[in-house]
């Protein structure tokens, strides 16, 4: 289930054109590049600009690292890792092995957590220091196409950056609310608040199947909490492949958490208890939390973009193929830009705008984004990655495609492992073999995603990849299987004739 602001596109552009002219220089400007927001497109662009000379600010009103380091995907990942184990440990015999004790310790997790989340953002700060980016907190807000003013938690001016060379815009998101099913923070939370969480709560219901709902939902599922999902959608995960969307759904029923799918919630509300779900159809269902997750908005409120000139693009800050926005000289990234709200998307566009600053100086040639090469995973148990075009997606492009698919029950080392559950699945181009995307399901998938990414980013064909030595015994020979089944030719499955 995504929420979906009602906004008007009020901003696009048309066809590609030659990058916009860079501000003039100033002579006594301080500083090449101002960033505003240090989450890992700001900060990642701040290090990789100071590492080509550029003289850069960093203005961040909260934490370095933003959403991804404290409440994304750096404290989430933290916690599949420690339910992973307690799966292991709790199916130990499995292996041999007799685990006399296996028991969820929230308050011991959560400790762990956070220590990985401080040790990484003091990292974050030492690198900025021993790269010499000034690190500026405080809210920024444009005053001028190339003028930009801070100002601290009292309200008052605390710095102001002018006439910089180039000013970047990597504000990110935050949580959508939902009018029905509005948060309280204490029964009715986002997926910021449920990370508050002192107490494993007895019954979790999840308005939203997508990637944040399901791995929520597999976390505290294997926790101990009694999980119900509640979804609009005829399925899991809309927005991927059909059959990974399908998969999860009977991994989670046979794991017991309780899958409402073509359900529209009605209205929802805390009681004395916990919450109370109302669906359209009249079910209630009851709860003692509620997690609302369906979406991300863009930060794009309070930064004064109609002074500067930058024109929305429907919910977003409007941008092309090479990150510039409608005004000259400012540049947006990551989750504000609408385009995928991925961490490493917002990384690779700074490193497009950087490259581009540098081109801008030497007359070279400017690189632009390519969203057809991006991996996303989702880290539930087991997890799911993918990259490029689903079958659905090829078919809307009128491309003809022939499917290999590969179970990795039929996988040594997925056996050794305990991991059988899952499969690869690669798509290619029916004319020309070229590899067009890859679907994964199954234990590490989000590891072995960057073996398929780097096919499709180079423009490899099955039959190369048939052709490629994998390592044996590893789960990525399922690659190789599933390339060789586009040719009817897997060698370790029986194939029809």
């Amino acid at each position: 289930m995504l929420l979906r602001e009602q906004c008007v596109n009020s901003f696009s552009f048309v066809t590609p054109r030659p990058a916009l002219k860079l501000r003039a220089r100033m002579s006594d400007e301080r500083f090449d590049l101002a960033i505003i927001g240090a989450g890992p497109g700001g900060y990642v662009s701040a290090i990789r600009a100071a590492h080509h000379g550029l003289r850069v600010a960093l203005i961040e009103e909260k934490h370095l690292g933003g959403v991804c380091l404290h409440t994304g995907c750096i404290p989430t990942k933290t916690m599949v890792a420690s339910v992973g184990l307690l799966r292991q440990a709790r199916a130990a015999l499995n292996w041999g092995l007799n685990v006399v004790q296996a028991e969820t310790q929230l308050t011991a997790l959560i400790a762990r957590r956070q220590k990985v989340v401080q040790q990484l953002g003091n990292g974050v700060k030492t690198l900025l220091d021993k790269n010499h980016v000034t690190v500026i907190n405080g809210r920024a807000a444009l005053r001028a196409a190339d003028e930009i003013e801070v100002r601290d938690a009292s309200g008052a001016v605390s710095a102001t950056i002018t006439k910089p060379g180039a000013i970047l815009l990597a504000t990110g998101s935050r949580p959508a609310d939902l009018p029905i099913a509005r948060r309280d923070g204490v029964h009715i939370l986002n997926s910021d608040d449920l990370l508050d969480l002192a107490e494993l709560p007895a019954e979790l219901l999840i308005i939203g199947g997508g990637y944040i709902g399901c791995e929520f939902a597999s976390v505290f599922g294997g926790l101990g909490s009694k999980v119900t999902i509640i979804e609009a959608d005829s399925r899991l995960l809309p927005n991927m492949d059909k059959e990974l969307g399908q998969w999860l759904e009977r991994s989670f029923k046979k794991s017991g958490i309780n899958l409402l799918l073509n359900a529209r919630v009605e209205q929802a509300a805390s009681t004395a208890n916990g919450v109370e779900v109302r669906l359209a159809d009249g079910q209630t269902f009851t709860g003692s939390r509620l997690l609302v997750s369906v979406g991300r908005v863009a930060n794009r409120e309070n930064l004064g973009l109609d002074t500067a000139g930058v024109k929305l693009e429907g919910c977003a800050i409007g941008v092309n193929e090479f990150m510039e926005t409608s005004a000259a000289g400012i540049f947006a990234i990551g989750d504000v830009t609408g385009k995928m709200a991925l961490a490493h998307v917002a990384t690779a566009q700074g490193r497009i705008v950087v490259e581009n600053l540098l081109a801008a100086k030497t007359g070279a040639p400017w690189q632009k984004m390519d969203y057809d090469a991006v991996p996303a995973c989702v880290f539930t148990y087991p997890e799911i990655a993918t990259i490029g075009l689903t079958e659905e997606e090829a078919a809307r492009r009128g491309l003809a495609v022939r499917i290999g698919r590969f179970p990795f029950a039929a996988i040594g080392k997925a056996l050794a492992m305990g991991e059988t559950e899952g499969f690869v699945k690669l798509i290619a181009d029916a004319n020309t073999g070229r590899l067009l995307g890859g679907h994964i399901f199954g234990g590490h998938a989000a590891e072995l995603i960057g073996q398929i990414t780097l096919a499709v980013r180079l423009g490899a064909t099955a039959q190369q990849l048939t052709e490629t030595i994998f390592a044996h015994p590893t789960l990525s020979e399922a690659i190789l299987e599933s390339a060789e089944g586009i040719f009817g030719k897997s060698t370790h499955i029986i194939t029809r004739r």
